[in-house]
């Protein structure tokens, strides 16, 4: 199946997914991803909030110390730098919320992800999985760890692309117009490519896949787990909304992409 033929089929599940979602009476788990979207948005909003004060504080007492300006001159200096502070703050705070926030909601979505897989494969499967304290701690063991794993080796080539990028500009400058358009193709695509990974892993996990064999599994379906990942990473761009809709969608499309590989591979 060549690449892009891939991708098309592993997009063709999200419709299958809300369809199953619809049908099983599954919507209720699109609560759990609006409540702790809330949570994260109020607890970035309001530790921003609490940085810019604590910087215009400490720099306020700073230039009260300072006997070579008027008091007059202190109140301006306050007013503009207080303004100042506020706005380079909240822009580089939210700038790195967006940026960790997908991490921080899948990461704290998780445990429901992993349940969601869990309950879309008993359904197809017909198959109960009994609760077994010891399997989840080695489960979450595993999980943690491969996502650390993802994280370092998705941040390494989204700066490795950065740099190549880089040198590539200041050796020859033309060549900005042609690779600013392809290096934003590649970071997206690797970024959907950790998306989709993360959204089937919690099959695999059911199914007692190890840490390596979860890892050869995206490898030999690279452009199925780049086709999940895609639906996620365009409905994450969606502030709150997308976020609700993408991490429950997804993992239920890659579950039914699983189960639907695996009776491909029995034939």
């Amino acid at each position: 199946m060549k690449r892009m033929e891939e991708i098309k089929y592993a997009m063709s599940f999200w419709s299958k997914a809300w369809r199953f979602i619809q049908q099983h009476k599954l919507n209720y788990f699109f609560l759990f991803p609006i409540i702790i979207s809330i949570a994260v948005y109020g607890f970035a909003f309001y530790g921003i909030n609490e940085l810019t004060q604590y910087s215009h504080d400490n720099i306020k007492l700073w230039l009260e110390s300072k006997q070579w300006i008027s008091q007059d001159q202190q109140d301006v200096f306050s007013k503009t730098i207080l303004v100042a502070i506020k706005i380079l703050t909240w822009v580089a705070g939210l700038l790195v919320f967006f940026k960790v926030s997908k991490y921080i909601t899948l990461t704290l979505m998780s445990p429901v992800m992993s349940y969601l897989s869990s309950k879309t494969d008993e359904i197809i499967t017909g198959k109960n999985q009994r609760f077994d304290i010891v399997e989840l701690i080695k489960d979450f063991v595993r999980g943690t760890a491969l996502s650390i794993r993802n994280f370092l080796v998705e941040m390494s080539l989204h700066i490795g692309l950065f740099f190549v990028n880089l040198i590539f500009v200041f050796t020859f400058p033309p060549l900005e117009i042609v690779l600013t358009p392809l290096s934003t193709v590649a970071s997206f695509v690797i970024s959907a490519y950790f998306f989709g990974f993360a959204s089937i892993d919690y099959t695999l996990e059911n199914r007692k896949y190890s840490f390596n064999q979860s890892i050869a599994y995206m490898r030999q379906h690279k452009g199925k787990v780049i086709g999940n990942g895609i639906g996620f990473s365009l409905l994450f761009m969606i502030p709150v909304i997308g976020v609700t809709i993408a991490t429950i969608l997804s993992t239920v499309a890659g579950t039914l992409m699983v189960n639907d590989l695996s009776s491909q591979e029995k034939k």
